[in-house]
């Protein structure tokens, strides 16, 4: 699922290699539908495929973590069948493939994106996290997950990742960050309290739904959605204001559709920040050591982290 296709562009099956290929034809093949002209959409955290000939699109995760994976379609579903919820749709009824120990395959609605229209912006994900935050606590069967701070980027820095694309230098300045960011998180009064949340709240996770009559844009990828502080999905648009160019609109402009300024948390912001700033070491770091493109975003990065300053980073 991607901002769009100018964004991402489409690409031919065969980049993704003879295993991702494999899998994603064995997931098709036990779920019953057709992957003939499969095509890449996505590679970052996810291997994500468009089935033209189902108008589906396939999430491959090969990190290991089914729970989560299960977690997170059980979720969108209660979200959009029960709740009304604009949350990207997983196909009824067809719950996830687990292809092998580290890899499993879900399947979820299309959502073409019109060509020549600009992405949804941080207005549109102010108005749906907000009503995310409103929603009720999901039922006993459905139980998510508590939010625990930089645990997928830990994981990352102390695996074969971290050993690959991070010098030994790198790797303990960054469990050390790690460890101080997480006590400066554990010191904060959370004044907008505890909810379900997506948890990585940003406008790259939305969709335009050119079907839909009433709410035009859906929010995806919940993944790392679980039960934390509401403040957690609000540091993203603020964090892109900076890091990604976006300006200072775009961080007003979610603050008045969410209907909390984020910024004027003298005690939280500046650890939020800091927090986001490491999140996002976590996607690059993934493929850093087979493309240098994710290496030098990784270097930047990092660098920019250690310096304390707030110079724009690129994106992809």
């Amino acid at each position: 699922m991607t901002r769009s296709e100018p964004d991402n562009p489409t690409k031919d099956l065969l980049h993704l290699g003879q295993d991702l290929a494999a899998v994603l034809r064995a997931a098709c093949s036990r779920a019953g539908l057709d992957d003939a002209d499969a095509r890449l959409i996505h590679h970052y955290a996810n291997v994500v495929c468009l089935l033209p000939a189902e108008r589906v699109v396939a999430r491959i995760a090969r990190d290991g973590q089914v729970g989560r994976v299960q977690t997170a379609l059980h979720l969108a579903r209660w979200l959009t069948d029960v709740h009304g919820y604009p949350a990207t749709a997983p196909l009824p009824s067809l719950e996830p493939v687990v292809v092998d120990d580290s890899t499993v395959v879900t399947f979820w609605a299309y959502y073409p994106q019109p060509p020549g229209v600009v992405s949804p912006d941080s207005a549109h994900l102010g108005r749906l996290v907000r009503r995310l935050h409103q929603l009720p606590t999901p039922p006993v069967n459905l139980p998510l997950p508590v939010w625990q701070p930089l645990r997928s980027l830990e994981a990352l820095v102390t695996g074969p990742n971290g050993s690959a694309a991070l010098s030994r230098g790198d790797q303990r300045w960054l469990l050390n960050r790690i460890d101080e960011v997480r006590r400066d998180l554990a010191a904060l009064d959370w004044p907008l309290g505890f909810t379900t949340i997506h948890g990585d709240a940003w406008a790259g996770n939305l969709l335009w739904d050119t079907a839909a009559t009433d709410v035009p844009v859906r929010l995806g990828d919940w993944d790392t959605a679980c039960h934390g502080p509401r403040e957690v999905d609000l540091i993203p648009s603020w964090h892109a204001a900076v890091r990604y160019g976006r300006g200072p609109q775009w961080a007003e402009a979610f603050a008045l559709a969410y209907g909390y300024d984020l910024s004027a948390w003298d005690d939280g912001f500046p650890i939020l920040f800091a927090m986001r700033d490491l999140v996002q070491l976590a996607g690059p770091l993934r493929r850093a050591a087979d493309e240098s493109t994710f290496a030098a975003a990784v270097q930047q990065r990092l660098d920019g982290i250690k310096a304390g300053d707030h110079s724009r980073w690129r994106e992809f």
